[in-house]
Order: structure tokens, then sequence, then C-alpha cells
């Protein structure tokens, strides 16, 4: 950017003024994203509405700081990193509280005598003005990441007394025998005075979760308080604490947001909300555990309106690609994604479905809960406590016309048979199996009671799949691979004559964008076999999952650890994560 434009873009009060250049073509400019990124978002953008760099930045292709030191760049603004420069608390009376969360402002230090106010958005003038007229000394903006800055206000006021929250409000979904009321939660519970605080610490605990890109909250009785941790790319992380005194007061509010029985706790029981933090909307799943010390709660969070992955996003290697979409390219059969909780089973179903959604054909599901919203496709969800199973789901969907039906998981022989029998009358049908391999996949459907002949009749094709952390891209380094890793490398077939002698691997640092984890996001693994006679032969004798695994590998199939130990060899994660996951 030349100095002309920088004198142009902000006046000496800190206000961006004029227009810059689009953010689109700074970024491309700058090497932070493709042209073809910038036109795909810009596309969905066109559909959405949604802002440029909120859409690459939930596709995977920018951080949020990388947008923040962009939008400085071009308005010709100074850009802060709060989590190297966080706010003094000394300065937070400079600015009103109740302003600085409506607006999305933050005091954060007095240098050379002018106040500096973090700003996410250096284009929402209105706010500028307003608070060059609201601060009695020199303002300057500074721009700030949006999750930074969040967490920098709930940080700073943590504890003061919360104005109405316009961004967080809670709707316990519709059909539960304990229904809160329809009101906003978080205003509109009848609540005395001392129960503020819980309630101020509760939607601070899922605007952090939030923020942090938690999959689930654990809220957890102590002893002597509440211990809450959060999990992150698969990960469990201390979050923050509650004395003995609020204890029960935080347990009984998450309880009334999921619809739950207060009075209740010594069995378990489940419940659900739909809540919206800092405008988007987040599904919440909560389990009680009657514990020692008391009552602990576990909240599954499923951010709703994230963008649908497309299915060349998934991380399939371009020849497990090929073979899976040559299963569910059919039009008929069984398609079945196995692996254990929490390993991406349902987006890879999600982005399957999204890939077969077309005007021509009807697609159906039966979900519980539904974690995507598709258009054109018609998408129901499991209520067992009105009878609304799986099984029943599934006679439903079949008596309307379908073409292609999604079934959240298969869990008892009557959801097996039907789906395996709706197979063979030509539809495709597509589940998730809890299941170690893809081999035992097999072995799980008849130790539920699924004959062989309709296991080898109507399935098609067995993902198997885990998740691992991938490297966090800014702090990534490499350093030269141990003797005891080559070999490994070598013994899964990877490694050319050339590099059995040398070659670098990437290792974890740590930065404050990756928490110091060294890691950020995760990339999946997989192994895909598609059934041929000799495996169908296999299955009809009974045979071990060893020598299904076998046969499957002579037709081509890669293992998960082959897949693993080739992402690593690629530079997204590491060894130690590969053994943690698949030990």
């Amino acid at each position: 950017m030349t100095s002309t434009q920088t004198s142009d873009s902000q006046s000496a009060n800190g206000v961006p003024q004029g227009r810059p250049a689009p953010l689109g073509s700074y970024l491309i400019s700058a090497g932070l994203a493709t042209e073809e990124q910038v036109e795909a978002a810009l596309e969905e953008q066109r559909q959405t509405g949604v802002r440029l760099g909120e859409i690459l930045i939930a596709q995977g292709v920018l951080y949020d700081t990388d947008v923040a030191r962009a939008m400085a760049e071009m308005f010709g603004m100074p850009y802060r990193d709060l989590d190297l420069f966080p706010a003094d608390p000394s300065v937070l009376s400079q600015v009103p509280e109740g302003f600085c969360r409506r607006r999305g402002v933050l005091p954060i230090v007095i240098e050379d005598g002018a106040l500096k106010v973090g700003i996410s958005d250096p284009r929402d003038i209105q706010t500028l003005d307003d608070l060059k007229a609201a601060v009695a000394i020199p303002m300057q903006a500074v721009v700030v990441a949006p999750s930074q800055l969040r967490r920098a206000i709930e940080n700073g006021y943590q504890g003061a007394a919360l104005v109405a929250d316009d961004d967080f409000s809670s709707e316990p979904e519709k059909g539960q025998a304990n229904e809160a009321p329809e009101a906003e939660v978080t205003d509109g519970v009848s609540l005395t005075e001392n129960q503020a605080p819980v309630v101020r610490f509760v939607n601070q605990l899922f605007r952090r979760a939030v923020d942090e890109r938690a999959s689930d909250l654990h809220i957890e009785p102590t002893k002597d308080g509440l211990r809450v941790r959060i999990r992150v790319d698969g990960m469990l992380h201390d979050m923050t604490s509650a004395p003995a005194s609020m204890r029960l007061g935080i347990i009984s509010r998450v309880k009334i947001m999921t619809g739950m029985d207060i009075a209740e706790r010594r069995r378990p029981q489940d419940g659900r909300a739909s809540v919206v933090v800092h405008g988007h909307q987040v599904d919440i799943r909560a389990a009680s555990l009657p514990t020692i010390d008391g009552e602990a709660l576990i909240v599954r969070l499923l951010l709703k309106d994230q963008g649908l992955l497309d299915i060349d996003a998934l991380g399939f290697t371009p020849e497990n690609l090929s073979r899976y979409q040559s299963t569910f390219r059919k039009g008929w059969g069984m398609v079945i994604v196995s692996g254990p909780t929490g390993s991406g089973k349902s987006t890879t179903l999600y982005a399957t479905v999204n890939e077969l959604n077309v005007p021509t054909q009807n697609t159906i599901t039966v979900e519980d809960p539904i974690e995507y919203r598709i258009a054109g496709i018609k998408q129901t969800q499991v209520n067992a406590r009105v009878g609304y199973t799986f099984a029943n789901g599934l006679r439903a969907a079949l008596r309307a016309d379908p073409d292609v039906i999604l079934i959240g998981e298969i869990r008892d022989i009557e959801t097996a048979r039907i789906a395996a029998e709706s197979a063979l009358t030509g539809h495709l049908v597509m589940s998730t199996l809890h299941a170690n391999d893809a081999a035992s996949s097999t072995i799980r459907l008849m130790d539920m009671g699924l004959e062989p002949y309709l296991v080898t009749s109507a399935l098609e094709c067995v993902v198997a799949q885990r998740l691992l952390r991938r490297f966090c891209r800014r702090c990534r380094a490499y350093s030269l691979a141990s003797d005891e890793e080559l070999l490994e490398l070598d013994a899964m077939g990877l490694l050319d004559d050339s590099q059995l002698r040398e070659i670098n691997l990437p290792r974890a640092v740590g930065c404050s964008q990756c928490g110091q984890s060294g890691y950020r996001g995760r990339v999946p693994v997989h192994e895909v076999l598609a059934m041929n006679e000799e495996i169908k032969t296999l299955v009809l004798e009974h045979a071990p999952s060893e020598r299904i695994t076998q046969a499957a590998a002579r037709n081509g199939m890669r293992s998960l650890r082959q897949d693993a130990y080739a992402k690593v060899l690629s530079g997204e994660t590491s060894m130690d994560e590969l053994k943690r996951v698949l030990a």
C-alpha cells in the first residue's frame, strides 16, 4: 500500500476515510488467497450475504487474524495482536462496558497520550465517530481479530454486571417433555437478583467455547467447586473453574436451558436446545451424569450454520476418493462410514449427500441430530420421546418415494435389516456404524444379527475414518527424521531410495494462534473397502477381519495407518499424533 493510500484512508483521529481496494483483490495480491478461493467465496457471498472475510475463515482458507491484518493494511490503521499484547485492565473504565459489548470495541492501552481502542471492523464509521465523541482524551482505533476481541471483552469485564445480551439467546427445541419457555433464556426466564452472576457465567462459557472452536463442553463438580473443560480438535483442555457456591446454580441453569428436570439429580438425563452465540446458531446436546461429587454435564456444540464441506475437501487421497465415488454413484446399495464417536463420519456423509443433491433425485434423511441443513432434501430428526426412532423413520422414508436415504446411525438389528433390504430394492442407503476399521464393520453388522447373505448382497462400500490433529500452519517447523521414523515410513512403502537416507518431517512448535499446542484443526485419514467377490465369500464364511483386510489390500485398499503415514510425509500431521490416535 502506498503512502498516499495510507493518508487517504485514515484521518488523524484514527478514523478510516476513503474507499480502499476490495478485500478480495487485496488478499490475492498479498498471496493470502488464490483467485479461485476468492471467486468461490464471492459466489457464496452472493447467495448468502455473508461478508467475504467470514466466508474465507469458515472455509479454512484464512484465520481471522489474517483478515484483521489485511483490513488494517487496507485502511492504513495499526494492527494489534491481543494474545501477545493484551489490554490494560486499568483503562477499561475509559469506555462504558455496555457500549463495548454492543458495538464490539475495547479500550486497550494509553500510549503517547492517546487511548488505543480495539475494533474488528474498520468500516464501522458510526462506531468510530461515537467513540471519538465518548472518549475524553485523544483516541486511536487499532484493528484486532474478532475472536481475540470477544475473549478480551469477556475476560476484561468478567464478573461485572451484564447488559441485556443481543448476541446470546436460547430456545429449547420443541417436542420435549420438560420444555423451558420459548422466550430468550438470557432475558426471558424469571430470575432473582442473586442468580444473575450464574446466568452471566453460563453465557460466558458458551461464548468462549464457540470462540475456541470447541466441540464439547464438560462441566464437572469437584469437592471444592466446579471444573470446566472444553474439547478442541479432539483434546480436552481446562477452560475455567467456579466456586462451590455457584456449582448448583450453574448446573441448574444449563439444565433449564436444555429442558431437563432440575429436580431430578439421581438419574441421567438428556436435553437439547438451540442458542445464538455471536450471531451464529449453535445446536446444544446436553447429558447429565450423577457422580460422587454431584451432577456432571457434558454438552455437545454443533454450529448449525457452518458451511457444508465439498467432498473434494474431505482429505481423501485421489485413489480413495475415486474408489468411494464409484460406489455411491451407482445409485443403489448400502454405503457405510465407520469409526468411533467424533471421527467425522457425519461430515463425510453430509458431503456425499450434497454431491448427490440434484433435482432429479428425492433424498430423505433420518438423523439425530440434524447437524447441517441442506436445501433441496427432506431432513427428519429422531425423537425417542414420541417413538420416532431410526427404524420408524426409515420405514416412513421408504413410503415417500426416495432415491437416496441417509440414516444417522445403524444402532440395532431392526434398522440394519430395513436398511439392507432397502438397498436391495433399488435405493442408495448411507449410514454410520461404530467399528474399528472397514473389515470389522462387516462383522459388526453380523454380530447385530444381520444375515451374512444380506451383508454381501446389500453392502457396496465401507469407509473407515479417523481424525488427526493438523499442524498449525503459522508455527510448524521441520527437522530431520530419526532412523526410527525412517524405518516406519519405509515399512509402509512410502519412501524411495533417495529418501531412505535423509528426509525432513514437520514438528509441532506452538504459538498464540493455536493456543501453544502446535496444532489447529484436524485432518481425516481413511480406508475404503469396496466389496468384491473374494470379500463376499470371506464374509459368507464368517472369516476373521484380518483375512478380509488382507483381501481388501490385494484389491488396492490402503489401510488407515498407511493413509496416516502418507499425511505425515506430506506435512499435515505428526508421528506422535498418528500413534496417539491409531495406537
